[in-house]
């Protein structure tokens, strides 16, 4: 048998200049997707899941439904290079509630198994993960595979020039969820629709949010928690000029506000919808998530 597990993960900073090539700050958080393979001896291929019914199929048809689209993208990407096929079961502790990044868990975890059952090596996975999440989403920076695949806190840069590195831990974390959540796709299919026009208006407002992330990346390495913050809450005023941050989300953030305490409060994510982050104190209603210091683990 082959288990390789995944954390999911969270934006602190940087979301939708990301796109634009400026930085971002990324967390992997400590609820993980699990994957077991166990070999077998003709080409059927069995998945097995909690959130979709099981499924019987082989290597050559892969008829699975889009509950298994990750799993499936992985296992086209691979199956040339597999041996036979395979029993595949997929077991997640991620709360679906929070939008900790299931699905870029699932494909790391999926690539990390599949992979060393085809004797394959870890080189140039989060490349062929962004590629098979684009593939299948459309869009995407790859901010949440490579916080899956390298674990902690990380600064990140999108391909094409694509750069990870680690920062120090920062305070505590908690999230709240809004109730509902919008595609990223569709969130910014919105934001580039009201772009139309304002090209140099938004081109100044990522600009703004490129600078403010990276001061939260130079305060992080520095341990300036209170610097950090403060990029953070600032970024978080670009996110309501974008247009993201909507009067769900606006709520939650001015509620927790008032109720005092020490905490930098923003959107996690595209926005219009999804959940809110804390970062310092814990806001009434919000839940602690744990960094995950582990990406990546594969073993047997």
């Amino acid at each position: 048998m082959i288990t390789a597990s995944a954390p999911g993960s969270i934006f602190l900073t940087g979301e939708h200049a990301v796109i634009y090539g400026h930085r971002a700050i990324v967390v992997a958080i400590d609820q993980r997707i699990t994957v077991r393979l166990t070999p077998r001896s003709d080409r059927e291929v069995h998945v097995r899941s909690t959130i979709a019914e099981p499924v019987v199929t082989d290597l050559d048809a892969l008829d699975m439904p889009d509950a298994f689209r990750f799993v499936r993208s992985v296992i086209a990407e691979v199956r040339g290079a597999l041996p036979a096929g395979f029993d595949f079961s997929v077991a997640s502790q991620i709360d679906p509630t929070l939008g900790l990044g299931s699905s870029a868990a699932v494909t790391i975890a999926s690539l990390g198994a599949l992979t060393r059952y085809a004797g394959q090596g870890r080189e140039g996975l989060h490349a062929t993960a962004v590629r098979l999440v684009r593939e299948i989403q459309g869009r995407g920076s790859g901010a949440d595979l490579a916080a899956s695949l390298e674990g902690g806190v990380i600064s990140y840069r999108a391909p094409p020039d694509v750069a990870f590195a680690k920062l120090p831990d920062t305070p505590p974390l908690s999230l709240k969820y809004c109730g509902y959540k919008t595609p990223t796709g569709v969130v910014l299919a919105k934001v580039a629709e009201r772009m139309q026009g304002r090209e140099a208006e938004f081109a100044a407002l990522y600009a703004r949010m490129g600078a403010l992330a990276e001061e939260a990346i130079a305060a992080a390495e520095a341990r300036d928690w209170p610097g950090f913050g403060a990029a953070l809450e600032t970024y978080q005023l670009q996110m309501e000029a974008l247009g993201v941050s909507d009067e769900a989300l606006n709520a939650i953030i001015s509620d927790a506000r008032a109720s005092g305490g020490n905490a930098a409060i923003k959107v996690s994510g595209s926005g219009l919808g999804d959940s809110v982050v804390a970062v310092g104190d814990v806001p009434p209603g919000f839940t602690p998530v744990h960094i995950a210091h582990e990406g990546l683990v594969v073993y047997g």
